[in-house]
């Protein structure tokens, strides 16, 4: 029994000395070498004699930096939109939805491609002062006269009074339909076309042979169709232009 006691006494103590040896003391430290074997490395630590001067930010930069406005990086504080602030942005909202969908599709490019030429056309007739939508609806009866067009008889019809009665009335529409009437009645009875039923003014302006009654008759025809058919307003102050040109016209008959 004395003897097993020695024997594990023995043990412990040996144990104990090998823990001190393999234990990294205050002069050595342990690390892995090449062969992964856990070796002890000394160390022989040296008294650090730097000087450390401690810094500090100085107080009034850090205040004017804090007072400077354009380094404030906080969110502004949130407004209530007004209801008209909010149409307007659903209204941006709404152009620039329909904007990437008719640049992004081909439908939306043929719309975009009709409303184009659409507004073109608008404008041309605009400018031409045409109305194009009389092809819709029937035409106001108190703008055009009682009679159709050449379907009357010229050789009864007093053109000096009508058309004084209708340049006392303002419709100089009608009175520059009235003095090329005239014209052709003043032709007829020179036998320079054959007055009929059912035809056009160029078919007239076709008949007519002498170069300068020709060009004439040519000059008040077109006053006659951007009228009467072109539907053109006619001002007093055009309508002494006409009547300019016709009383030159007539000037050359005789």
């Amino acid at each position: 029994m004395a003897k097993a006691f020695l024997l594990l006494l023995a043990l412990t103590v040996s144990s104990l000395a090998w823990a001190q040896n393999d234990t990294p003391g205050i002069d050595s430290t342990w690390a892995y070498d090449e062969d992964e074997d856990y070796i002890e490395i000394p160390f022989n630590a040296i008294n650090d004699t730097t000087q450390v001067h401690v810094r500090t930010f100085s107080q009034s930069t850090i205040d004017s930096l804090k007072a400077d406005d354009e380094l404030s990086y906080q969110q502004p504080p949130t407004v209530a939109e007004s209801l008209w602030q909010r149409i307007k942005r659903w209204l941006g909202w709404l152009l620039r939805s329909l904007f990437e969908r008719t640049t992004t599709t081909d439908i939306g490019r043929f719309i975009i491609y009709v409303l184009v030429l659409g507004a073109l056309i608008v404008i041309v007739l605009t400018l031409l002062r045409v109305n194009a939508f009389r092809m819709f609806y029937s035409a106001d009866t108190t703008s055009k006269p009682g009679y159709q067009v050449f379907h009357e008889n010229i050789h009864d019809m007093d053109f000096e009074t009508l058309i004084r009665e209708a340049t006392g009335k303002k419709e100089f529409r009608l009175a520059t339909r009235l003095v090329f009437l005239q014209a052709l009645k003043i032709l007829a009875d020179k036998n320079l076309i054959d007055f009929a039923p059912g035809k056009t003014n160029h078919d007239y302006v076709d008949e007519v042979t002498p170069a300068e009654i020709k060009t004439g008759l040519n000059q008040l025809s077109y006053y006659f169709d951007y009228a009467w058919y072109g539907n053109f307003s006619i001002t007093e102050k055009h309508f002494e232009n006409i009547s300019q040109t016709f009383s030159s016209w007539k000037e050359k008959i005789k």
